[in-house]
This record gives structure tokens, sequence and C-alpha cells, in this order.
């Protein structure tokens, strides 16, 4: 894992805005269509800046790893504190599966 402060202020930035929004959001309270809706806009913003976010629930509990794109090094991991009411069958596990509009 890279270390946070040597990464760029944007990248920095998207990662904080996950982890205050992961911490301050019930994960609990998603459902499988509204996750993936919220991990697809959060990816978008964070390929911005030049990362990429993924995702695995394993035992109903969200695990992210933030990876860089051009790199591909993993810049940072976090699981929520929280567990979801869905499986990993009910959810796209990964973003570049989501249909392109």
């Amino acid at each position: 894992m890279i270390q946070m402060h040597s990464s760029p202020k944007e990248q920095r930035e998207a990662v904080r805005q996950l982890l205050h929004s992961v911490l301050i959001r019930d994960m609990g309270t998603f459902n499988a269509e509204r996750f993936k809706e919220w991990i697809k806009e959060t990816d978008a913003r964070f390929r911005k800046v030049g990362l990429s976010l993924r995702f695995t629930i394993r035992e109903r509990s969200v695990h992210f790893t933030i990876k860089e794109i051009r790199s591909k090094r993993t810049a940072f991991q976090f699981e929520a504190s929280t567990h979801v009411p869905f499986d990993d069958r009910d959810v796209i596990m990964s973003v570049e599966d989501f249909p392109q509009r």
C-alpha cells in the first residue's frame, strides 16, 4: 500500500470523502440496487482523480480497495463497520461489469 500523505491532494480528498461517507452512513440501509448506483457514482469520482474503487462483499461486510489506475498499486483498503442486508450474489461485483450508457 502506498502512503496517503505522498498522494496528490485530489486523491487524498476522494479517499477521505469515501471514508467519511461510509462512516456516517449506515450501510445496512442500502438495498442491492441502491448500493450498485452508489458504488457506480463513487467510482466515477475516483476515476477523475486517477483511482479505481473495488469492493467485495464477504459475510455481508463490504471490503473496499482503492487502487491507482496508472500503477495498479493499492492505495488504501478498509472494511465497512456495518453489514449490508444482501449477499455478494445480489450485486455486480466489478464496476467494469456495469452497462455503459
